[in-house]
């Protein structure tokens, strides 16, 4: 049960951290509701647990996979956070395409393509002397995926009460200017973070 708390809390902390993925999220409940951005804030915590997986259990296979094809991976998702970032700034799409563009199988891409996201499950491995035989892998695993999921309800939560109280009041047409521009600096930042690497 130790395990499983420790990779909780270790994955809450980590999920809650603020990058693209939680402001689509955020926006995405902000936008539409709660509901709209419940499988958003699921492909994050499933993405979040098949790093733990590839951490845990060692496939070095898998890892290769991930490794080889980093470039193209990180090339992926800035085109997709250009993408949304640009449709997100305009607003001239229609409420079902943008929850499509935040729904699960985006956003779980998309937290595919975070190196950091894999060095800090990784890195928690190694250091928190966490039990990977017998049930303790699957204790982590679940550990991580529950505690991903908490942090990623979190954006969820607070975006749905943005929309409750302020939804009458709130500009929407500057919310998605922002959160556009946002998107598309994150974008810009990886885009600069590749070409100097």
């Amino acid at each position: 049960m130790h395990d499983f708390l420790s990779a909780m809390v270790f994955s809450t902390l980590l999920s809650i951290s603020f990058g693209p993925v939680a402001l689509i999220i955020l926006g995405q409940s902000i936008t539409y509701g709660c509901r709209s951005a419940l499988p958003g804030a699921l492909g994050a915590a499933v993405a979040d647990a098949v790093f733990a997986a590839v951490a845990f259990i060692g496939l070095r296979s898998i890892e290769t996979v991930w490794v080889a094809h980093n470039q193209l991976l990180t090339w992926a998702a800035i085109a997709y956070l250009l993408c949304l970032g640009a449709i997100t700034f305009k607003k001239t799409t229609s409420a079902v395409s943008t929850q499509r563009a935040a729904g699960f199988l985006p956003v779980f891409l998309l937290t595919l393509t975070s190196p950091l996201t894999i060095a800090a499950i990784s890195s928690y491995a190694v250091a928190s002397g966490a039990q990977l035989d017998g049930s303790g892998i699957y204790l982590n695993l679940l550990g991580v995926l529950v505690g991903s999921l908490l942090g990623q309800m979190l954006y969820v939560m607070v975006g749905a009460m943005i929309n409750k109280t302020l939804a009458k009041r709130l500009d929407f047409g500057w919310l998605n200017r922002a959160s556009g521009l946002c998107l598309i600096g994150f974008a810009a930042w990886q885009m600069v973070r590749v070409l100097v690497l």
